[in-house]
């Protein structure tokens, strides 16, 4: 009887240990943004920010940072910098994510010569940093005249989610088996009525991550945006983050309080999104890592 207390006790003890330590770990990761949301609220400076003041009065509460945000941003404004950030990232995501369907339905379903070649190919690009292709990228569309057009972004961010939404819907359809689109062939549907009937709507948990994926790059994007938009009707909401001089004091110190209302704000599009197809892209997430 004693043994069996004392084995049950110990199980109990590394029960609630292990969860300490989980609840640990999740605050250790959500104090990050628990601290930002603080200070887009609070009428005070960061440096008079302290352990105190993490649980603020509701009179050190104001929302004057965000109607800085929305109502005093020099031209162009947020909303227009907002509208700018979702013509990129959606136009970037709807025709990456159209040519990655084709792209795995025809390394996943068509077998043609080289096609483990051009598999390890397409890999092969996805392993270089972005910023390498700047420079190219910029010669290209400065001489078909590209720059500081929404054409001129939505290319380049359209080829990048080709490249890695390609191989996730590819390797999505291998565990699609042959025998279903062979039945949607017997039933009359040629191979393309099959591929947009039968196979997409089966591949909607890994489109739906591929869309988000997809979406959130050019959305977030700097360093190409940076290179090629010079004026301001074209200027999304990192460049305004990053480089928005209204955003700083006189004496040149970050007004943060302004600085994380407009990440936060910045931030609820994707937020928006990932609540709209969280059931797919949930599945997505599961059902890619056990058949992929």
């Amino acid at each position: 009887m004693n043994r069996r207390t004392g084995r049950k006790a110990l199980r109990i003890a590394k029960r609630v240990a292990t969860h300490l330590v989980l609840v640990g770990a999740c605050l250790f990761a959500l104090f990050p943004v628990y601290f930002i949301v603080i200070t887009s609220f609070s009428s005070l400076p960061v440096e008079a920010i302290s352990a105190s003041s993490l649980i603020p009065r509701p009179s050190q509460l104001t929302l004057a940072s965000y109607q800085a945000v929305i109502y005093n941003s020099p031209q162009p404004g947020f909303s227009q910098m907002l509208v700018n950030s979702l013509i990129f990232g959606g136009s970037a995501a709807a025709a990456g994510l159209l040519l990655a369907a084709f792209t795995g339905f025809a390394l996943s379903k068509f077998n043609f010569p080289g096609r483990r070649t051009f598999v390890y190919f397409i890999l092969a690009i996805s392993l270089f940093p972005s910023f390498v292709l700047i420079l190219p990228f910029y010669l290209m569309f400065d001489h078909l005249g590209l720059i500081d057009t929404y054409l001129g972004l939505i290319i380049p961010y359209s080829a990048g989610a080709v490249v890695f939404s390609g191989i996730l819907v590819k390797n999505y359809m291998d565990s699609i088996p042959d025998d279903i689109e062979e039945a949607a062939l017997v039933d009359g549907l040629s191979r393309t009525g099959a591929f947009f009937r039968v196979l997409l709507p089966l591949c909607l948990p890994i489109l739906a991550l591929a869309a988000l994926l997809a979406f959130v790059g050019p959305y977030t994007d700097y360093a190409l945006a940076q290179q090629f938009i010079t004026s301001n009707s074209l200027r999304t909401l990192a460049l305004g983050l990053f480089s928005n001089y209204s955003y700083t004091t006189t004496e040149g110190s970050a007004v943060w309080g302004v600085v994380t209302a407009f990440a936060l704000l910045m931030s609820l599009p994707i937020f928006a999104a990932y609540l709209l197809f969280q059931r797919y892209i949930i599945g997505g997430l599961t059902l890619g890592a056990v058949r992929g």
